[in-house]
């Protein structure tokens, strides 16, 4: 994901140089990624900026930000249905909580303890601290009844633990690895998919329009040069911030 100005255009190409765009290349065949000064990729991938972002905000919601109103897309939801997000404070799940709220969606959430001001803040009804245990059980005794949704955000066999919480057909999504017993899937005409982001302006103008309206706002962890890279990495990798991390690229 990225944000940046246009420097060249193809010929038929619709951008100017010196436009203000943010983009999100392929999660799969993209050789070299956005860790750069130039970077280059089909003119359909990137879509005007809103203008409320700065440039480090903007870089922050490409990629969680589709992945969001994907997986949202998929769950269908109601407004009233309760949902459980697994992860709710990293970087698809604080986005996925705003998006789920401004369709009218009940959030469960589930995360580290010190991260519940942001989620009261960004509509939760229900927190959960994530490592009390038992937290789809937890869930259903909190808000009185089944799931309707499940979301799970982080993996290992964290999805398969709540199914049995969700009830009779039911949706249940995932942008992790499905791993664990899925059984009850099935005897519970359960409906269960799996989300692998695919990039579009389509859906770049569905997150600026969600900017613009007010229903979301990025949630930036940190920022680091581009030197710091591997910083980056591991702060992603310890499970411990809250929102995304952007890497700003001078030039």
């Amino acid at each position: 994901e990225l944000a940046g100005r246009i420097q060249a255009a193809g010929d038929d190409a619709d951008w100017r140089r010196g436009e203000l765009v943010w983009g999100l290349l392929p999660v799969r065949g993209t050789r070299w990624g956005a860790y750069a000064e130039l970077v280059t990729l089909d003119a359909a991938l990137v879509a005007p900026r809103p203008p409320s972002l700065s440039a480090v905000q903007a870089a922050s919601l490409p990629l969680t930000g589709a992945t969001s109103v994907q997986l949202l897309d998929r769950l269908d939801p109601k407004p009233g249905e309760w949902v459980l997000v697994h992860g709710a404070a990293g970087g698809v799940g604080s986005l996925f909580v705003q998006l789920a709220r401004a369709r009218g969606v009940r959030v469960v959430a589930s995360a580290s303890a010190q991260r519940e001001p942001l989620l009261r803040e960004l509509g939760v009804e229900v927190f959960l601290d994530r490592h009390a245990g038992q937290v789809a059980e937890r869930a259903c005794r909190a808000i009185g009844q089944e799931l309707d949704m499940v979301a799970d955000l982080v993996g290992y066999g964290t999805l398969a633990a709540s199914l049995p919480m969700v009830r009779e057909g039911g949706r249940a999504g995932s942008i992790v690895e499905l791993a664990g017993d899925l059984e009850p899937a099935v005897d519970r005409n359960i409906t269960l998919d799996g989300v692998l982001v695919r990039p579009s302006r389509a859906v770049l103008e569905v997150l600026a329009a969600a900017v613009a309206d007010g229903s979301l706002r990025p949630v930036v962890d940190q920022v680091l040069e581009l030197a710091d890279a591997a910083v980056a990495h591991r702060r992603v990798e310890s499970r411990r911030g809250q929102g995304k991390v952007v890497l700003r690229v001078a030039r």
